[in-house]
Order: structure tokens, then C-alpha cells, then sequence
């Protein structure tokens, strides 16, 4: 077996080898090496040099007061751009600024403001007796289109738009039982019907449920959707409320036609387009909810969005219906003009409810036989669910516990004071809550008087505590929600 070469053996012949070939080029040409060049510290050395020596000597001409002055302007110019900062943040905010310290060190107590806040604020409503359509006819629009795949929400402003239209229609009939409810979607320049005008919360649920078929893809078209809406809303009678709500998250949209035509015809057959956007303001959108009389706003974030979605459930206060005068022949021979206020009377039927163990019979909604259902008591068919109206004669279908629920929107439950820690020690009041009757917390003796002057100032009560105007009793925050928002009739009032 041949001994081993020992590496530095190859590097040498391998060194060799190039050599001989640099030395064997047949061209005759004879190797020149290039110019030396001064290195790259020499020159910045010198450069420097030289701008040191001519500063230098400028200083020296000047005298030293040129150059106080010099430094002065240098210091003042870098303190106001430190204080300043670069003009793109200036409409930021600094959100962690909010949240201090109190007098013992934590932050326990800035935390729990900020949650309370939050919650009071959502509690406050304008309980102002005003005329509202309770008899609501709401079709909901969806941007289906390309843009709605963009994660500036997560997971993706699909996603988030379909949990909180499913959240949205679950609301809205729990707060509108006699309303009902049709789903559109808009995408590749058409419009499609997702869900049929009704009442039934299982089938609009189950229609916003199918990823697979609401994929999103192309251009969304606005006033294709807006026509198709309105072929559904535009044969209602004028006492019952039409309205279009419509999310976006697309900043274009494709339409075969004028828009503004579109317009017009919403305003003449007085329907209301709200819009929620995901992206931007977009004038043409807005000019839709404006003249039609209804809200446009951009989500800023998640929360805001559903926040903006979920201030829509509520009906909508009605607009004041124009006065018409009629002239009349008294018996004097002398005319007078009565003032009539144009509201009339509307024809509800309550139905009758079979069980499901009757006798089996096709329904007159889906031509299906079931045996549990309602029957119309003006002519007799049978319908699958209420509130609806009767595809025979056509008269409105509820339930008495459906107008029930309704009713407390014409007359809400008025907002609750915070009661101050003054008024809890100069009047008597209870020590728990009188509806979940969990005990107040104690008067911390720490707190200084701007902490609980902040608290006053959010609308917030230092000593947990919400007094009804009525009947006087003391609630806590939890409870006030609570009965504001699902209740709707006030425990001591009752």
C-alpha cells in the first residue's frame, strides 16, 4: 500500500500548478501588475485632514463668538427635533400614556377603569321617546370579493366578517323578533342571493356557515347588490322599516350602470343604506348613506368593528311623516283645515301552533309535510315558522311574547346615575346590589380625590354603584349592563 501524502503536499503542488500555468500563455503578453492605489483609510484620513485645518482656520477669523453662537443654534435645533419628532408620528397616540399609576404603586385599579369604561359607555343610549319602526325589513350585503382575503385582520377580514354577520343576525332577531332578514353577497361583478327574506335564524345562520361557497374572488359590484336588495324591499307597505346593510372591505367597485340613477331610486322608495367599510372612506359609498339617511363608518380594528356592527341592531328612528291638511265645510258655510297625522293601524294575526305529534299536512312556506307548524287564522294554511308574513293573503304573522320583546324599544329603560362616595355617606344606601344582592367594595381610603374625579368624569361611579331615577335602588355596573342590554325592564321598578 503507497504511504499517505501529508496534506501540505497537495497545497504546495497545487500552488505549483497555477503558477506554470500564469507562466505557459501562448498570447506573448507579459504580466503587468496595476498601479498601487492609496487605500480608502489614507484618503478619508486625509480628507479629513484637510476639512479640520480649513474649519480651524475659519474659527480663528471668526472669533469666538461666531462660534458660541454656532453651538447654541446647534443644541436649541437638536432639543426641538427631539421634542418635535418626525411629523408622520404626530397623529399617532400614545396609548400606554393613559394608563398611570396609583397612589400605591399598581395598576390594577387604571386597568379596571379602562374595562368599566368601556362598559358604560356601551350601556349609555339615547332613551329619548321617539317614533321607531319595530316592523323591520333588513337585508344584509357581504363583500365577497378579492379584497376581503387581506390580513389586516385576523386571521383574515373573512374570516372575522362571517363570525360577526353570524353574531349580528342571532342579535338581531333576539332584539327584533317580528323583524326579518335577507343575506346578499356580492363578487365578480354580480350579485347572489345567499338567504331568502324571513325570520328563521337556523337557515341565515347555516347560509353565512359555508366557507366553501362564499369564497371570495373577483371585483364586488354595489350597485348590482343595491338593485337586488331593493327588488326585495321595494313592495313592503310604508309602515314597515326598509333598510340595507352593507360590509365592504373593497375600495373599487365594478357596476354596469350609473350608480347615481341607483341612488335616487333608493332615496324615491325611501330605503336606508348603511355601511360598515373595512379599508377606507370611500365618497361614493358615503354619498349612498348620506342621502339615503343612513351611517357610514370604517372599522379601525376588530373590536371596532364589531362595535360599529352592533350599534345597527336597534331599530332606527322614523322620520317625521309630513302633515296632510284636509279642508273641510263647517256648518257656518266656512272651510276649515284638519291636520291629520298620517299613522294608521296595522292588521297582525296571531296564529294558531300545532304540535308536532298532529297529523302531518304540507305547509304553505316550503310545500313540505311536517306536523308541527302555525296556522294562519285568516285563511287557514299552515306556516313553518313566525313572525312571517302569510304567502296567502298576506297579512303579518306574529306571536304576542313577539311584540312584547319589541316594545321596550319605543320605551326604554332610562340610564342609571353613578352615585358618588358624598352621596353614599350623607344619604342611606344598600350595602349590596339589590338585583345579585354580591356586596359593594369597601371606600379605599388611599384613592386621592383626581383618581376619583377621573373615574366621575368617565362616567363612572367611585363607589360602584348605579341608581335608578324611578325607583332608587342601587345596581352594579355588571347588572346595569345587563338589564340595558338583554333585560330591558328594571328589577326594583317591577
Amino acid at each position: 500500500m503507497p504511504p499517505r501524502i501529508a496534506d501540505d503536499e497537495y497545497v504546495d503542488d497545487g500552488a505549483d500548478d497555477a503558477e506554470d500555468f500564469l507562466d505557459d500563455d501562448d498570447s506573448g503578453d507579459e504580466y503587468r501588475s496595476a498601479p498601487s492605489l492609496p487605500k480608502l483609510g489614507t484618503l478619508r484620513g486625509g480628507v479629513a485632514a484637510r476639512s479640520s485645518a480649513a474649519a480651524s482656520a475659519s474659527n480663528a477669523k471668526s472669533g469666538p463668538s461666531s462660534g458660541a453662537a454656532k453651538s447654541k443654534t446647534a443644541s436649541a435645533s437638536k432639543s426641538k427635533s427631539k421634542d418635535q419628532g418626525y411629523s408622520w408620528e404626530a397623529t399617532y397616540k400614545r396609548s400606554w400614556d393613559a394608563v398611570a399609576e396609583d397612589d400605591s404603586g399598581s395598576l390594577e385599579s387604571a386597568v379596571r377603569s379602562i374595562i368599566e369604561g368601556s362598559k358604560r359607555r356601551r350601556v349609555l343610549k339615547d332613551v329619548a321617546p321617539v317614533q321607531r319602526g319595530i316592523i323591520r325589513h333588513l337585508v344584509l350585503l357581504i363583500d365577497l370579493s378579492a379584497s376581503m382575503l387581506e390580513k389586516d385582520m385576523r386571521p383574515n377580514r373573512f374570516d372575522v366578517t362571517l363570525q360577526y354577520a353570524r353574531e349580528f343576525v342571532n342579535e338581531y332577531f333576539d332584539q327584533n323578533p317580528i323583524g326579518q332578514l335577507s343575506v346578499i353577497g356580492t363578487r365578480e361583478g354580480i350579485a347572489e342571493r345567499l338567504a331568502m327574506m324571513g325570520g328563521n335564524t337556523v337557515d341565515h345562520t347555516a347560509s353565512l356557515s359555508n366557507k366553501r361557497r362564499l369564497e371570495p374572488r373577483g371585483e364586488p359590484s354595489l350597485q348590482n347588490a343595491l338593485e337586488m336588495a331593493r327588488s326585495s324591499l321595494v313592495h313592503l307597505p310604508a309602515s314597515n322599516s326598509r333598510e340595507i346593510l352593507a360590509i365592504f372591505g373593497s375600495l373599487t367597485t365594478c357596476d354596469p350602470g350609473n350608480i347615481h340613477d341607483t341612488i335616487n331610486t333608493l332615496v324615491n322608495d325611501n330605503i336606508r343604506v348603511s355601511i360598515v367599510h373595512l379599508a377606507a372612506e370611500v365618497k361614493v359609498f358615503k354619498d349612498v348613506c348620506t342621502r339615503t339617511g343612513g351611517t357610514f363608518s370604517v372599522a379601525l380594528n376588530e373590536g371596532h368593528f364589531h362595535d360599529s356592527l352592533f350599534e345597527l341592531v336597534p331599530p332606527p328612528a322614523v322620520e317625521g311623516v309630513p302633515r296632510k291638511k284636509r279642508r273641510t265645510i263647517n256648518m257656518d258655510g266656512e272651510e276649515d283645515e284638519q291636520v291629520q297625522n298620517g299613522v294608521d293601524l296595522l292588521q297582525m294575526a296571531f296564529p294558531l301552533r300545532l304540535p308536532a305529534h298532529a297529523t302531518p299536512t304540507l305547509c304553505a312556506c316550503h310545500s313540505r309535510s311536517r306536523g308541527s307548524g302555525y296556522v294562519c287564522p285568516r285563511c287557514g294554511v299552515k306556516v313553518c315558522d313566525v313572525p312571517t308574513d302569510c304567502p296567502v293573503c298576506g297579512i303579518t304573522i306574529v306571536m304576542s311574547t313577539h311584540l312584547a320583546r319589541s316594545y321596550h324599544h319605543l320605551f326604554p329603560v332610562p340610564n342609571w346615575k353613578a352615585v358618588s362616595w358624598a352621596s353614599v355617606n350623607h344619604e342611606f344606601s344598600a350595602a349590596a346590589c339589590f338585583s345579585c344582592n354580591l356586596p359593594f367594595p369597601a371606600q379605599e381610603n388611599d384613592r386621592s380625590a383626581a383618581a376619583n374625579k377621573a373615574l366621575e368624569e368617565a362616567g363612572l361611579a367611585a363607589s360602584s354603584r348605579y341608581r335608578c331615577g324611578r325607583c332608587g335602588k342601587d345596581f352594579c355596573l355588571e347588572c346595569d349592563a345587563f338589564v340595558h342590554e338583554q333585560l330591558h325592564v328594571c328589577p326594583g321598578c317591577c
